[in-house]
């Protein structure tokens, strides 16, 4: 989860993760070459739509809850690993 790069994903997979990445944290940074890229590793326009509207709903949905300040609910994530809990969680801590 630390790492796209080191996790044994296909060529694809990196492609879009890197791509997410770019789009999550600097959307005016993503130029054309952004997005041949997707195309050269077999992705269509509707797919690459797609990415991009994931990336954006998500980080619209972590926007709502971050100003809502909810954190996870403690009974879905006190059953996991603790390096599992501490890997999953950004920003606010369960209360």
């Amino acid at each position: 989860m630390s790492d796209h790069h080191s996790a044994g994903l296909d060529e694809t997979d990196v492609a879009i993760m890197d791509f997410a990445v770019k789009v999550a944290t600097d959307a005016t940074s993503v130029d054309a070459g952004d997005v041949d890229r997707l195309r050269t590793v077999g992705l269509t326009e509707r797919e690459i739509l797609d990415v991009v509207l994931a990336v954006a709903a998500r980080c619209f949905f972590a926007t709502v809850i971050e100003s809502m300040a909810a954190g996870p609910d403690p009974e879905l994530m006190d059953p996991l690993a603790p390096e599992l809990r501490e890997a999953l969680l950004v920003g606010r801590r369960p209360s």
